[in-house]
């Protein structure tokens, strides 16, 4: 069985490792129109992605629903009226409350993070965009976490 010290060792580790670099995430830009995030959400399969100005700082985040939601504002009934989205702007529809977390942050402040979303944004310490981190990523390592507890725990039983 793992013992104490192995398993503060997972949960105080930095993030860092965990990072999915900047330059392999799609990003969106607060002054494209709506229209064309959805397009790039559309077809880069993705539901969300973070919103980074030209300073390279994160604004929030823009998603598929959150542009929907945003436009249905302007319909009557239940029916969405996109003709106006290429009238708005991402920054009018993003959602402003998640700039990110440091990349020094600790596992278990990101994995908490992470419940109810599927990425936060990573910031430097100038608040400017590295990256991001993902649920998927942070769950990977706590099934190793426990799979290693599991094997080390049938060894000792033989």
């Amino acid at each position: 069985m793992l013992n104490r010290d192995q398993a503060r060792y997972l949960f105080s580790r930095e993030i860092a490792p965990f990072i999915i670099p900047k330059e392999q995430v799609v990003v969106a830009d607060p002054e494209w129109s709506l229209e064309r995030a959805l397009i790039v959400l559309t077809r880069k399969g993705t539901n969300s992605v973070p919103v980074v100005n030209h300073a390279g700082q994160v604004e929030g985040l823009i998603s598929k629903t959150g542009i929907l939601d945003f436009m249905l504002q302007f319909s009557k009934g239940n029916d969405i009226d996109l003709t106006g989205l290429g009238k708005h702007k991402v920054k009018e529809a993003m959602n402003k409350n998640h700039s990110g977390i440091l990349a020094n942050s600790i596992f278990s402040f990101a994995f908490e993070v992470l419940v109810n979303c599927s990425y936060i944004p990573i910031i430097n310490l100038k608040g400017q965009f590295v990256g991001i981190l993902t649920r998927k990523v942070m769950m990977e390592k706590v099934i190793e976490y426990f799979k290693e507890e599991y094997l080390q725990t049938m060894e000792n039983r033989s």
